[in-house]
């Protein structure tokens, strides 16, 4: 068995080298004659008209298939080029166009930024004044400036290249919001006290307690009962009989009766040690210890205590001592 084994494996390996040697022999002689094909000259000639000499060489079918080849290659790299530069143009049309929209933008945003710029510069003023009737700071240059940071950081070559090419207006947008920012914490400034302010103002005098006339100012006069001078510790401010009377601050109603020369009188206890009174009135719509709003109807104008006509006599005390009412009242008359 196995030598029968053995033979048939050396035919097989006898087979195979046989076939190998002929389809060797084969491929070898159409190598050669490939060879000889290519080798094979051709003449070409150059014949002029006067046929007075004749051009002539001879070249191999190889070297004409290179340049065949190289013709070809030279087309193809020719017409890929032609076609890149032809989208080249077309991108860079594309980015010029870009280009000129980014131009354009740009202008009308210089000419925003000036306007905006020129509107901050107007505004200034009328901020350092407000600054100045709520701070009382006579340094308006602070507001202005803004805060340094603690450690400024070193540009890199690169980084400074970068900011000489970047347009002056990037620059004046940086400016102007620093201004607005100083302007808009002013503003919040301004803001806190005017409603402060306004608090303090609500909780204190600052009304016409009637509508009248000033018969009277605060301060020495000539006795109206004929005595000589006497000091007037109030204004007071005449009306027909019957006319309310209003609270000219919200507070406590401390006193609401009979008060000697003062008549029928009111008094109120408001905020920050101020004190109203209200005097000589016919009738009284209030009683003690109520809480008054402002503007609320206190009593009514009459004649009564010491008085010659009907009139409220309005008093403003702060601390106990009385002070003159007119820089209170918002009414200039």
């Amino acid at each position: 068995m196995k030598v029968r084994y053995n033979i048939y494996k050396n035919k097989m390996k006898g087979s195979v080298s046989q076939q190998y040697q002929v389809k060797k022999k084969i491929w070898g002689r159409k190598w050669e004659a490939f060879l000889k094909k290519g080798h094979e000259k051709m003449t070409i000639m150059f014949i002029p008209h006067n046929e007075k000499k004749i051009f002539n060489f001879q070249i191999s079918k190889f070297t004409i298939s290179f340049f065949v080849f190289l013709f070809l290659l030279v087309i193809v790299s020719s017409s890929y080029a032609v076609i890149k530069n032809a989208a080249v143009k077309r991108e860079e049309e594309k980015l010029m166009s870009n280009y000129r929209d980014v131009r354009s933008q740009l202008y009308h945003y210089e000419k925003m930024t000036s306007r905006v710029s020129s509107l901050v510069d107007d505004l200034k003023p009328d901020i350092e004044e407000l600054y100045s009737l709520t701070a009382g700071n006579e340094d308006l240059e602070n507001i202005w400036t803004a805060e340094e940071p603690a450690a400024k950081i070193d540009l890199t070559p690169e980084d400074r290249s970068i900011r000489a090419s970047l347009p002056e207006e990037i620059f004046m947008l940086r400016e102007l919001q620093r201004d607005i920012l100083n302007a808009t914490n002013t503003v919040k400034t301004v803001k806190t006290f005017v409603d402060v302010r306004s608090k303090v103002i609500n909780d204190t005098p600052s009304i016409v307690p009637i509508n009248g006339h000033i018969t009277s100012l605060f301060g020495w006069r000539r006795s109206p009962f004929g005595f000589g001078r006497d000091f007037h510790t109030g204004i007071d401010i005449a009306a027909p009989e019957g006319t309310e009377v209003h609270a000219t601050a919200p507070g406590e109603v401390v006193t609401a009766g009979w008060s000697g020369g003062y008549g029928n009188l009111v008094k109120i206890k408001h905020k920050y040690g101020f004190e109203t009174l209200y005097g000589h009135n016919s009738r009284i719509a209030v009683h003690v210890g109520q809480m008054v709003t402002k503007g609320q109807a206190l009593c009514y104008v009459g004649a009564t205590g010491s008085a010659t006509g009907n009139h409220c006599h309005y008093e403003i005390r702060l601390g106990g001592v009385a002070i003159n009412p007119y820089p209170y009242m918002s009414k200039m008359w």
